[in-house]
């Protein structure tokens, strides 16, 4: 499948991410380590790969889990290219976003929404701060998604070359 990163026509979202299928196990993917639990939600880390996008890695990647389906995915990023290159290619893909803004304006959030998916991009401006948020409709419309999204963990490092566990870098989205 082409990479993200060149074709924003490659995304299919409707199957899932990174290989995993919406509604999925935690349980199916060996690769996957758990960082936080929080009630019946809990938040998994590919420990193994290093994701990147505007030829940057991304500081985190998180599987989110609630009652062990996987309903979406947390990304943090740390540039505003990161953050720009997205909202273009997700702008191209499905179109205008609808676009909020905090009281304060000190936060801008683009919604995209296609069909079982809705698609998050959210930049806060003091402090800088840059998150993606990929819910499953079917599962995660029965959630407070605002409330998972702030117990995300903070991002940790890849594992080390020579822990025993190679560490692969990808696109972020393809």
């Amino acid at each position: 499948m082409a990479a993200f990163c060149t074709s924003a026509a490659a995304l299919d979202i409707q199957q899932g991410i990174h290989g995993m299928k919406w509604g999925s196990s935690a349980h199916d993917y060996s690769e996957l380590t758990k960082v936080k639990e929080v009630n019946q939600a809990a938040y998994y880390i590919n420990s193994t790969m290093l994701y990147q996008t505007a030829n940057q890695p991304v500081r985190g990647v998180f599987y989110g889990f609630y009652k062990d389906q996987l309903f979406a995915v947390f990304i943090k990023m740390s540039l505003p290219d990161q953050y720009s290159q997205l909202e273009r290619q997700f702008a191209a893909k499905y179109g205008k976003p609808k676009t909020t803004y905090n009281s304060s304006g000190r936060q801008t959030a683009h919604r995209w929404i296609d069909k079982d998916v809705t698609i998050k991009l959210k930049m806060k401006a003091s402090p800088m701060d840059f998150k993606l948020a990929i819910y499953y409709s079917p599962l995660a419309d029965k959630l407070d998604q605002e409330q998972l999204e702030e117990k995300i963990p903070e991002p940790s490092a890849p594992a080390p070359a020579g822990s025993g566990q190679p560490v692969k870098s990808k696109p972020l989205l393809d």
